[in-house]
């Protein structure tokens, strides 16, 4: 496979969303406290406009009290305190003002919303469907060498590949044609596609996730009829803005796979002010082959019943390494508080992957490697 090139809009997004006009602000308030019914003092409060992104933050004062003034429209509001589980909420601010929001702080579990469609937000304990919610943290621990792997240890989901690169997640032991994928409530896959593993999803970076979530179950009216087992969102993270002042904010974070000797970094660079935020990222990683015990593939039949090296007649255990690289750029422009504009370009490669069920030939196609496989 020489080269293939994936086009989608969920790739490169631009998207202007006009509103009415500018809303008079309003006042809101609210109170943190513990599951014990004690005021925290100290918590970081932020709260972001479901549509247009932009966020504020502010912390709690002595009496574990917040405000913020705002115009009217759907947030999420997210609350962090040393010791507790972050808790999340949406707020529906009309054009009055509203007052004595309760937000409750419990050790151990956090309270997750999940972006049902664009410019919406929604209480994962009232959308109906079981929801898995797979957080960024989940994503770098599981995710050591594709996307997919994020599927692992999730209830309902698994992840399956025809190769070390291609796969995609599995829900309710079906995939391919039979579920469809998003990028922030963009279409990525449609119902034409190849019935079998999704080719692109692995070339979508982990490290450039914010979440991802995963709806089990047929949504063939809201979501169309390729959502026979589900849909999988991919969230990216959003370029920060809203800030008084400009603010640079970065991330770091390397790899290290003892298995297969891998090794990875990636990085964001992000700046934000009132009304405009963007960041870049990067991120590469090599992935070597997976190590058997003493060099013999136990599953070898030469092996198993003659005691001979597992290489002997042919390796059963070829190349499992292959390169990934990429970058994104993101830019968030609010020129109102009803209004967005949203710039997002992403582009990923595969280098020197190999598909399994051609390492032998068959059908006439003797070629396995797989290069230059990208999105753009």
């Amino acid at each position: 496979m020489k080269k293939l090139l994936f086009t989608s809009l969920s790739a490169m997004l631009l998207l202007l969303a006009i509103g009415s006009p500018a809303q008079a602000q309003n006042g809101m308030t609210g109170t943190v406290k513990d599951q014990n019914g004690h005021v925290v003092a100290g918590a970081a409060v932020a709260i972001q406009s479901v549509q247009t992104r932009v966020r504020q933050t502010t912390t709690t004062d002595r009496d574990g009290a917040f405000s913020f003034r705002l115009p009217a429209g759907a947030y999420s509001l997210s609350v962090l305190a040393d010791g507790f589980a972050a808790a999340e909420q949406s707020v529906q601010l009309s054009n009055s003002n509203v007052n004595n929001i309760a937000v409750t702080l419990e050790v151990g579990e956090s309270h997750a919303t999940v972006t049902a469609e664009m410019g919406q937000r929604q209480e994962k304990v009232n959308v109906p469907q079981a929801i898995n919610v797979i957080s960024s943290e989940a994503i770098l621990e599981r995710a050591t060498s594709v996307l997919a792997q994020a599927g692992e240890e999730e209830a309902g989901l698994n992840f399956q590949r025809t190769s070390p690169t291609i796969g995609a997640i599995v829900i309710r032991g079906l995939t391919g044609k039979n579920v469809v994928n998003f990028v922030d409530g963009v279409r990525s896959t449609n119902g034409a596609q190849r019935g079998g593993i999704n080719t692109f999803f692995n070339l979508n970076e982990p490290t450039n996730l914010q979440s991802i979530e995963v709806l089990r179950g047929p949504s063939s009216a809201q979501y169309g009829s390729d959502s026979l087992a589900g849909t999988v969102n991919l969230v990216t993270k959003t370029a920060a803005y809203g800030f008084d002042k400009p603010e640079f904010h970065g991330e770091f974070t390397p790899g290290f796979s003892t298995a297969d000797r891998a090794y990875s970094s990636s990085g964001l660079v992000s700046y934000g002010t009132k009304r405009f935020g963007g960041y870049i990222s990067l991120a590469g990683r090599k992935i070597g082959d997976v190590r058997t015990a003493d060099g013999n593939d136990t599953h070898s039949a030469v092996l198993r019943f003659l005691g001979l090296p597992s290489k002997t007649l042919y390796d059963r255990s070829p190349g499992t390494g292959f390169k990934q690289y990429g970058g994104a750029i993101r830019l968030n422009y609010a020129p109102r508080d009803d209004q967005q504009i949203i710039f997002h370009y992403q582009r990923s490669q595969q280098d020197d992957g190999k598909r399994f069920d051609q390492l032998l030939g068959g059908d006439g196609n003797l070629i396995a490697d797989l290069r230059n496989l990208m999105l753009d």
